[in-house]
């Protein structure tokens, strides 16, 4: 992409803030969190490897779990303590006074439960961090891990079993006879995956209990984590390795020279354009004369079912998707371009639970694509000027406005269809396209501020560039493309901005258009 030496005169236009807001380092999807007890620290590495510090400074980290909103909590054995730090990093308190925490996990409903190892108990605590004690009587718990159904597992290690739990609480025996149990992990299978201390083990359950060896000969393996294509880590203490396990079991080093790691959490998968929680990337579909929506449910390129969407009101489009009210599921953004006011619609998978206005748009300005831009776990507003080719930012709480700041102007012919992270920085870029070149364009930021650029693939004559969300999970996103005459879709794999392979979608019906990603 060549680069358009841009010189910005900050002002205020019409509502239009435009002063500079922090720019932080976010977590993003995809990158694995590593408690290191000998360190104290908590590393982050990306999902080619690449490793920073998140958090230092704490006393005895151990268990790590990261909420539907990115933020991390880890279970600080030494001062009894559980930390969240949001996705920028801050820390605070989110409960005191345990007298040894050492494994944590959420369940669906966004209840944090954390194993006391020295009270010997299961404690429960709401999202607003009232506590409870869910089991008591344990022998050592060390680990914890929910099925799909809700069922919490625990490692006892004093009494080398696997309690099963259901949740309301009764107590069965998954496993017994093991040796030192100390990490746990279900796969997208349902099979229980437990990392056996003592005999230097993982061994994986099925849901039926049946008990096979999945891997041997390791040092003192603690934590168990599966990525999204489902290889599983595990943090192999005595020689202050990361291994990574195919599902085939094909083992590799992923990390290593680490001091004492322990915990293992990936950060999950974002929202945006996952509706039935899957992990994976969905169409929204649009019918122009009966103003419904549609979502598509796809296996990366693959239709496997569909569900009809609420049906918007006049002059009102979609043109976005992303978790504005924090509730781990995707919602839509809404633009009425003859009034210029914006609103979100708040979804439970396909199906309308509510509304809110957002901010009304200055004259001019449109309403273009959604991200994070502030690195506060928040969905941002990206607006555009036709007449002057000028970017900015809104940066948004939930629905409301909290300030903004001008991006980058355009070249001519070229616009913004989508954003998302191509360079793996953990900052949003724009996603251009030129539809009278078919070429296009990623340009890198930082925050609202333009770092760089680069051309992508040029589209195949009768499609358009509709979006961008990572298909085939790997980590990098992909083009949505659209053909309108045949009403064929496809996807085009990326990583950053070349163009690796591509596969044909699903057709559409007649009258109905892709509009996301």
């Amino acid at each position: 992409m060549k680069k358009y030496a841009l010189h910005y005169l900050f002002v205020t236009v019409a509502g239009l803030t435009a002063a500079l807001l922090p720019i932080n380092i976010l977590a993003a999807p995809g990158d694995l969190f590593e408690t290191d007890q000998g360190s104290n620290t908590i590393f982050r590495f990306t999902p080619v490897g690449a490793k920073s510090t998140f958090a230092t400074g704490l006393g005895g980290p151990f268990g790590l779990a990261v909420d539907g909103f990115g933020n991390v909590f880890e279970a600080n054995f030494n001062n009894g303590m559980i930390f969240k730090f949001t996705p920028a990093g801050v820390k605070s308190t989110f409960a005191s006074g345990l007298n040894g925490p050492i494994a944590l996990a959420f369940d669906a409903s966004g209840n944090l439960f954390a194993a006391d190892s020295v009270a010997n108990t299961i404690f429960k605590f709401t999202p607003a961090g009232a506590k409870s004690t869910f089991a008591s009587g344990l022998s050592m718990p060390v680990a914890l891990a929910f099925d799909a159904s809700g069922n919490l597992f625990e490692a006892d290690h004093g009494s080398n079993k696997i309690f099963k739990f259901t949740p309301a609480g009764v107590k069965t025996t998954f496993a017994s006879g093991l040796s030192g149990p100390f990490g746990l992990a279900f796969d997208a299978s349902g099979n229980l995956f437990e990392s056996d201390t003592g005999s230097g083990t993982i061994i994986k359950f099925t849901s039926a209990g049946v008990k096979s060896t999945f891997a041997s000969g390791l040092n003192a393996p603690i934590g168990l984590a599966f990525d999204a294509s489902g290889n599983l880590f595990e943090a192999d203490q005595g020689s202050g390795t990361v291994f990574k396990f195919t599902p085939a079991g094909a083992k590799s080093t992923f990390a290593s020279g680490l001091s004492q790691p322990s915990g293992l959490a990936f950060e999950p998968p974002s929202a945006a354009y996952d509706f039935n929680q899957d992990g994976k990337r969905d169409y929204v579909l649009y019918n122009a004369v009966t103003h419904q929506t549609a979502v598509w449910y796809l296996n990366n390129n693959v239709f496997v079912g569909g569900a009809f969407g609420p049906t918007l009101p006049a002059n009102w489009n979609v043109v976005g998707v992303a978790d504005f009210d924090r509730d781990g599921k995707p919602d839509y953004a809404l633009y009425n371009a003859v009034t210029h006011q914006t609103a979100v619609w708040y979804l439970n998978n396909n199906v309308f639970v509510g509304g809110a206005f957002g901010p009304t748009l200055p004259n001019g300005w449109d309403l273009v694509a959604v991200g994070d831009f502030n690195a506060d776990g928040k969905p941002d507003y990206v607006l555009y000027a036709p007449a002057t080719r000028q970017t900015a930012i809104w940066y948004l709480n939930n629905n409301a406005f909290v300030g903004g700041a001008f991006g980058p102007t355009l070249p001519v012919n070229w616009r913004v269809v989508g954003v998302a992270d191509f360079n793996g920085d953990n900052n949003p870029d724009y996603l251009l396209f030129n539809a009278s070149t078919l070429q296009t364009g990623i340009w890198y930021l930082s925050g609202p501020a333009l770092v760089g650029g680069a051309f992508g693939p040029s589209i195949v004559s009768g499609y358009t560039l509709i979006g961008a969300a990572d298909f085939d999970r790997d980590g990098k996103p992909d083009y949505a493309l659209y053909n309108a005459a045949t009403q064929q879709t496809a996807v085009w794999y990326l990583n950053n901005s070349a163009f690796v392979g591509g596969a044909f979608g699903p057709s559409l019906p007649a009258g109905w258009s892709l509009i996301a990603p």
